[in-house]
């Protein structure tokens, strides 16, 4: 197959590369295959009937569908010029020459640039009131610098739990980050000082450390003067990259803080965090209705207050669209929000099942933003639900390589895996989550399922065990069944395990078990249920190897039916 050159990109389709002078450049889903096809054509028009019938053969897309692509790609690009040409009505054609290329004439693409990571800031000697302004702070410069081209940001805590106590630059060295940016929060009077120090790990020096003030009144010039000075510094980024790096101003201070807080306890990604993070992101919208930051938090505690994760504080067909609502009028007064179109996707995703536009938005929301480990999170999640599972482990890793310890990244990642057939691997990862979070019920319960559908089951038997003693409102549960195990074994066991599993609404992980115990009526009941509820990653577990026997079964035909997935995934063993 051909190498292309156009512009200063080099396009080789055969590998999936493409590098702009030398870097690799990441181009997501339907986007990549945009360009092979635009420069193919070599410069000659693409029609929306030609991208139509390559792209979604015998599946109707609305018109917007491509466009979104195309906007994701041009954002992938992320050159001053717009190298593609819209022709009205008709298609879209590369507006700068092709060439063909001799494979020896390819040179190898440079190292990619490392990235940088950004610590919680120390608010020491803040009353207890303020703390979140350590977070907050360093979470609102992460954000500005995470949607520059070229460069990729580690999420703010990311890099302090892999520290700990040792050399933090040891670690930075042994994770390959470039750079790290920490600092100190303060306020003295009515001015909100930080000082700031920018860290080359290569060498283990302050590359520089400067200190930054401002009226409170102005904490968003303040975060982005951070990030300014940040980007100024780092060579991946250029010039023409920083023009225009500026924040929002929101209407009253008031609103910009009320925003910081809400955003350190969403990042908790628990229940009452959650709920607190609903109300004041509410305050800092009362205050200033334009402030597209907000909404697009609002979208994104609306969508996890849906999450099944957490027990769904809030019905999901009240706080889906609520957050498709919100996510909507954030794109609206800020079309270049990431975190919007990723709640709009996966709003599509998880609860319309439209999954043409959650491919969509979710690509272009990592276009926007490749640093947010949340949005990869879900378009690996879409994409092995699609069966797409080379680039579903591919995405999976990005995010697992931004931050190594993140629970849901592990659990969705080791889903991936079994998914793909690599079963040890995803119980190897699942170990790895559980060893951070020993208490944590998804990562053990993930364990439990694969061991049981793998035929371990007296493996399985230990874990669940282990798992029912270390809540004390199942430790009579745990007796019982180890009685009822040693008396009959891992089926004797089996039925009272599941009635609790579906007493708690855990209906998907009692399907799972129902197919060990040799149960598909009862276990498609349970999928029945789940499809009612619309269970939080339900096309994704139906790729299972659990529920590959019931792929003959018409229950189980009708429930991809009703999920819009009949005919787009494959089922076999």
């Amino acid at each position: 197959m051909s190498i292309f050159a156009f512009g200063s990109f080099v396009l080789d389709p055969a590998e999936r590369r493409l590098t702009r002078d030398g870097r690799r450049v990441a181009v997501p889903g339907k986007a990549w295959q945009i360009l092979v096809l635009l420069v193919e054509a070599g410069g000659r028009l693409v029609s929306h009937e030609t991208f139509r019938a390559r792209l979604w053969p015998n599946v109707v897309v609305e018109d917007r569908t491509l466009t979104v692509h195309v906007s994701t790609l041009r954002k992938a690009l992320g050159v001053g010029v717009d190298l593609i040409e819209t022709v009205a009505r008709a298609g879209y054609r590369l507006a700068v020459p092709v060439r063909i290329l001799p494979e020896a004439a390819s040179e190898p693409p440079m190292a990619e640039a490392k990235p940088l990571a950004v610590r919680t800031f120390s608010t020491r000697g803040l009353a207890e009131t303020d703390t979140y302004l350590g977070v907050g702070i360093a979470d609102a410069v992460t954000t500005v610098l995470a949607g520059l081209p070229g460069l990729i940001v580690w999420p703010v805590g990311a890099m302090e739990e892999l520290a700990g106590a040792g050399d933090t630059v040891e670690v930075c060295r042994t994770l390959g980050i470039g750079h790290v940016l920490e600092g100190t929060v303060q306020y003295q009077g009515e001015r909100l000082h930080v000082s700031a120090q920018l860290i080359d790990v290569a060498s283990g020096r302050t590359q520089w450390q400067e200190h930054f003030e401002q009226r409170h009144t102005d904490g968003a010039v303040l975060q982005d003067a951070i990030a300014e000075r940040v980007a100024g510094s780092l060579a991946q980024v250029s010039a023409v990259d920083r023009t225009g790096l500026r924040s929002y101003r929101p209407r009253s201070f008031e609103a910009y803080f009320l925003q910081l807080q809400a955003r350190a306890s969403l990042m908790l990604n628990a229940r009452l965090p959650a709920l607190k993070a609903l109300g004041l992101f509410e305050q800092a919208l009362a205050i200033d209705p334009d402030y597209a930051t907000a909404h697009a938090g609002l979208a994104s505690t609306y969508l996890l207050l849906a999450s099944t994760m957490i027990l769904r504080p809030l019905p999901v067909d009240e706080a889906m669209p609520l957050a498709r609502q919100s996510a909507e009028r954030a794109r609206t007064l800020d079309e270049g929000l990431g975190e919007a179109w990723a709640v709009h996707g996966r709003v599509k995703m998880e609860y319309d099942w439209d999954w043409d536009g959650a491919e969509a938005d979710l690509a272009h929301a990592v276009a926007l933003n490749p640093s947010s480990v949340d949005t990869l999170d879900a378009y690996g999640q879409f994409l092995a639900t699609m069966g797409r599972h080379n680039e579903a482990l591919e995405t999976m890793e990005q995010a697992r390589r931004l931050d190594p310890r993140r629970l849901e990244t592990l659990v969705t990642f080791a889903m991936v895996r079994w998914i793909a057939g690599a079963s040890d691997r995803a119980l190897d990862i699942l170990n790895e989550a559980s060893t951070f979070a020993p208490y944590t019920a998804r990562a053990l319960l993930g364990r439990i399922f694969i061991l049981d559908q793998l035929g371990r089951h007296d493996e399985a038997v230990g874990e669940r065990l282990a798992w029912l003693k270390r809540q004390a409102s199942t430790q009579g549960l745990a007796k019982r069944l180890a009685e009822l195990d040693r008396g009959g074994g891992w089926r004797a066991a089996m039925p009272e395990w599941i009635a609790m599993l579906e007493r708690t609404d855990r209906w998907m992980g009692a399907a799972m078990q129902l197919m060990a115990l040799g149960e598909p009526a009862r276990a498609i009941d349970n999928l029945e249920r789940c499809v009612a509820a619309r269970t939080s990653y339900l096309g994704l577990v139906l790729q299972s190897p659990s529920f590959h026997a019931l792929r003959s079964e018409p229950r189980f035909q009708q429930i991809l039916h009703l999920l819009k997935l009949e005919g787009r995934i494959s089922l076999a063993a």
